[in-house]
């Protein structure tokens, strides 16, 4: 039976030269060891990625109402 894993981050190690990232590698947890705060994080993550929309999506309305008012075509 194979064992589902979740990706859970990445990571990169450092060239000891020159201090440049080497190319990054996903980490991965088996499902059934993932964490139970997971879907709580999601929501957590969900809420400000909405809070983020909204607020760009102000930002934007401003910029189109300000285009609008000096005549210019979005």
């Amino acid at each position: 039976m194979a064992s589902s894993y979740i990706q859970v981050g990445v990571t990169a190690m450092r060239d000891p030269v020159t201090k440049e990232f080497l190319p990054a590698v996903p980490i991965y947890v088996k499902a059934k060891d993932a964490p139970k705060v997971a879907p709580a994080m999601r929501d957590g993550e969900l809420m400000g990625l909405n809070d983020l929309a909204r607020y760009l999506g102000d930002e934007f309305k401003k910029y189109m109402d300000g285009l609008k008012a000096h005549g210019l075509k979005p």
